[in-house]
């Protein structure tokens, strides 16, 4: 598949080969596998000072490229003493990131982009979510996600909308009742095994279910295994702790919430699934009916919720997001000690969804913009008429959100619905093809109204061009990966290896 770029990666090496040299050559070696991240926390100072007196975007810009040519060129490698690793699995989840932070750097030229703050909040919280997917270490994920999560409480904050604070309030009260979750988890973790690594921990679970009956410290830690799935519930918006998301997502300017919605909840996801997959996959017995009861009851509030015709666009996608996260966590119910490919659907969908819904949000946002208001469907009357760019694009994500084909949401949905298949789950692929039918619903709604519905208001829109350059990059991945899915299920299949070999 990939062997028509052989010849422009061959060049690629002999350029970069020099410059990897000088890398390895001035940079302490247990720093090289976080040398991205820490290359973002750099810029991020540079932004604040540059913020002074200049716009520092172009200082933001130049830190994600430099931080994803930096895991190009880079090898990877642990740091900092094994707590942080890079293996294809990471670096799945980590370019995902990067992709979503150049993505909203290209929407923050319409709002936010001018302010040192704003771009430095940013760039710290995307070198937390780079540390988050390379933790191997409870402890270690623990201090990455408070340094991605606790920039996003005050860039919520900063919202233009009066309802900005309680916003920010409410995700700051969920956030800080998830760590507190976490931190108990992990304390019982480590009473029970007297470590936090997790490599460490996967060996002892297996040796405490290795026993017929499994031994006494099993319970503890089936415990802790119910408060990090609780914890990361919260954390990635699902049940029973979606609340805080329509509010959130709602009262955030629309890069915020791309970034929310595309990135921080794909490392809360891979987080996850390393504790589960890999520490802990000896208890799935134990811990996939408690992930099949979360995903099914985040599908159905999601679609329900989302159904109300009343809700702005952004509630509406805010709740879908909810919905969203039900279906993919399928995948991970259905991934077993002898079959990854629940995983690899897993993975997949994520790249699906954060693409859909960065460019989704990003389109939303900036038709607010330029409208000088919260998007309603009854702003939608029309827009083909108004703007034919817009219009085409939201039908684009809408229809790979509902998983219709000649969008790569199809494949998404194919994978995991047949990931749970492949082990017996049919009922649970059975509820997820009826929720995809039932939010055909809300998503179908946006196509009439934007098609089908005469506008209030004739005047054209004039969409701002970078902003929308990041939404057409989103559209074409959405139609593009269609066509060839397996440009990204490659990397998910080998991801997935790495996690379950």
């Amino acid at each position: 598949m990939f062997q028509i770029f052989d010849p422009l990666l061959q060049l690629f090496e002999l350029i970069a080969s020099p410059i990897r040299d000088l890398m390895t050559t001035y940079v302490p070696s247990d720093w090289i596998g976080s040398l991205p991240a820490i290359t973002l926390i750099v810029f991020a100072l540079l932004a604040l000072m540059v913020g002074l007196r200049w716009n520092p975007l172009p200082i933001s810009f130049i830190g994600v490229i430099l931080s994803g040519l930096e895991m190009i060129i880079l090898a990877p490698t642990n740091s900092f003493g094994g707590l942080f690793i890079r293996n294809a699995f990471t670096d799945f989840f980590i370019y995902i990131i990067l992709f979503v932070a150049f993505i909203v750097l290209l929407s923050a030229t319409s709002y936010g982009g001018s302010k040192g703050i704003y771009n430095a909040l940013f760039l710290i919280s995307f070198a937390g979510a780079m540390w988050v997917v390379m933790a191997n270490d409870l402890v270690a994920l623990f201090m990455a996600w408070e340094l991605m999560s606790t920039p996003t409480y005050v860039l919520v904050a900063l919202g233009p909308f009066r309802g900005s604070i309680d916003g920010a309030v409410k995700y700051l009260v969920i956030g800080l009742l998830s760590s507190m979750l976490l931190a108990f988890g992990i304390a019982i973790v480590y009473g029970v095994i007297g470590t936090t690594s997790i490599p460490v921990i996967a060996a002892a679970a297996n040796t405490i279910w290795s026993t017929t009956p499994i031994g006494e410290a099993a319970y503890p830690l089936i415990l802790a295994l119910i408060l990090f799935v609780i914890a990361f519930g919260f954390k990635v918006g699902i049940f029973p702790g979606w609340q805080w998301v329509p509010d959130t997502y709602c009262n955030s300017d629309g890069n915020v919430v791309s970034y929310l919605a595309g990135a921080t909840k794909k490392t809360g996801i891979s987080a996850l699934m390393r504790i589960l997959l890999v520490g802990f996959l000896v208890a799935r017995f134990e811990w996939s009916m408690l992930i099949v009861i979360v995903s099914v009851a985040t599908m159905i509030i999601g679609n329900v919720l989302a159904l109300d015709p009343k809700i702005t666009i952004t509630k509406m996608l805010a709740f879908s997001s909810i919905a969203q996260m039900g279906y993919l966590f399928i995948g991970i119910a259905s991934t077993t000690a002898t079959n990854s490919f629940g995983a690899s659907a897993a993975l997949f969908y994520a790249f699906a969804h954060a693409i859909t819904k960065a460019g989704a949000f990003i389109l939303i946002w900036i038709l607010s913009l330029r409208l000088a208001k919260e998007i309603t469907y009854a702003d939608l009357s029309g827009l083909s008429r108004r703007s034919p760019l817009a219009a085409g694009m939201l039908v684009i994500f809408m229809i790979s959100l509902a998983g219709i084909p000649f969008t790569v949401g199809l494949w998404a949905k194919w994978y995991v619905f047949q990931s749970a298949v492949e082990v017996g789950m049919w009922w649970l692929a059975l509820i997820g093809l009826i929720n995809s039918v039932f939010s055909l619903g809300y998503y179908l709604r946006v196509l009439k109204v934007t098609y089908f519905e005469d506008p209030s208001d004739e005047s054209r829109i004039t969409l701002p061009r970078i902003p929308t350059l990041a939404v057409i990059i989103c559209a074409a991945l959405t139609v593009i990966l269609f066509l060839n899915p397996s440009i990204i299920m490659e990397l998910a299949i080998n991801g997935a290896f790495t996690l379950i070999p």
